[in-house]
């Protein structure tokens, strides 16, 4: 009786937990990155899951073109009629020896996904003089290509 006992919790448990665990896909989505000049940067491409209690983690990559393309991740939160999302890079570049670290924040209006952002990099190419590079500009849901 005690074994059957425990062995039904465990599974009210597991199924709790199971359900706790899920997530809802929203889908792919995809932004072009442009600098303060209006110019276009590098683009970014999501698969958005929303978690329990409204928290969307961002799984995906971004691509910088002619440098090719990193993965990058993130996650996002409603906030009043925005959404406040932090996303993080980093690679390393054959052609020149230069590693990087990019921290990304933007702040999306809710009802076109699109805004402004500012970054905060650390880059270096020998490993010792780390140079720090901000930057801002804007951000525009774009359709995915495949």
């Amino acid at each position: 009786m005690k074994k059957q006992l425990i062995l039904l919790l465990l599974t009210g448990m597991l199924a709790i937990a199971a359900n706790a665990m899920a997530d809802k896909f929203h889908g792919n989505f995809c932004w072009q990155v442009f600098n303060s000049e209006g110019q276009p940067y590098w683009i970014y491409q999501f698969g958005v899951y929303e978690k329990e209690g409204g928290h969307l983690v961002l799984y995906g990559s971004v691509d910088y073109g002619a440098n090719g393309i990193s993965a990058s991740h993130g996650n996002a939160v409603i906030v009043g009629s925005n959404i406040k999302m932090t996303i993080v890079s980093s690679d390393y570049e054959d052609s020149d020896g230069e590693v990087w670290s990019e921290t990304f924040t933007a702040l999306l209006n809710r009802s076109t996904l699109s805004g402004e952002w500012n970054a905060l990099s650390l880059e270096t190419q020998d490993g010792r003089n780390v140079r720090t590079v901000f930057q801002k500009g804007s951000i525009s849901l774009i359709t995915c290509q495949s």
